[in-house]
């Protein structure tokens, strides 16, 4: 089938949306490093034009015309990054696209933002890299190992030759305490049984909606610790802190 024409920079911002799954405009622009916010907004245009992106957002109802718009791949998009060799197992999430539920779609942003901290954070002698969910496919990948634990993201802190490594989760707020629990325990055993030579243990990052499900992880992960064989360091914070000062700040909490 053939395609709609797209720029090269339209290009870019399919595989941004097939990384990151939900984006705003402004997100996009800080990914793509471009000054232009009214080029950004007329490549998004013509590529909702052309079904190659989709948004959320009604200019009728005035809570959402107030809240900026949130883009994801749409058909033709899919089409393109699958004539690119992209992973179908991949490809196939996101003709679910439309349908994800706004707790999915917020962590989805949460997660973006936190990428473009550390981005802005890269300086000097320190560096940082990351990787999302939809990197970790194929046996062959270096990040196969965290397709079973499925981290929301995994970043690196470079700093002359030292260099740590974390893995982040946000947890929903109707996130039901069995699963909690479930999740909590498997990054606690992924930790304790590491085995991959070539990395560093990393760290666990947890964040929780309010300072209550702060305080039950906090209890839980103590527990589920106790009888570790090795260090596990885990760490946590809410929701509003890490929207207020970035990942990269001095918020979170020692388990």
């Amino acid at each position: 089938m053939l395609l709609p024409t797209i720029t090269t920079k339209q290009q870019e911002i399919l595989k941004l949306l097939y990384r990151y799954r939900f984006l705003d405009r402004t997100q996009i622009q800080a990914l793509l490093g471009h000054k232009d916010k009214r080029r950004i907004i007329s490549w998004l245009k013509d590529l909702r034009e052309k079904q190659y992106i989709d948004w959320h957002y009604d200019g009728t109802d005035f809570i959402s015309k107030s809240q900026p718009a949130i883009y994801y791949l749409s058909l033709n998009g899919i089409r393109y990054l699958r004539d690119q060799e992209y992973p179908s197992q991949e490809l196939k999430k996101r003709y679910k696209e439309p349908e994800r539920k706004q707790a999915f779609i917020e962590r989805c942003l949460l997660i973006a933002a936190c990428c473009i901290t550390l981005l802005n954070g890269s300086k000097g002698d320190i560096k940082h890299s990351y990787v999302l969910p939809a990197g970790y496919v194929g046996l062959d990948n270096e990040y196969s190992f965290l397709d079973e634990l499925q981290p929301q993201l995994y970043f690196s802190k470079h700093q002359g030759d030292s260099i740590t490594n974390y893995l982040l989760e946000s947890f929903d707020a109707a996130l039901p305490r069995y699963q909690l629990r479930k999740r909590l325990k498997g990054y606690v055993n992924f930790l304790d049984e590491w085995d991959n030579v070539d990395k560093p243990r990393p760290v666990a990052l947890f964040v929780c909606t309010t300072t209550a499900d702060l305080m039950y992880v906090k209890r839980r992960v103590k527990g589920l610790t106790q009888d570790a064989d090795v260090d596990v360091q885990i760490r946590v914070t809410t929701l509003d802190k890490i929207k207020a000062s970035g990942v990269a700040s001095t918020i979170w909490e020692e388990v």
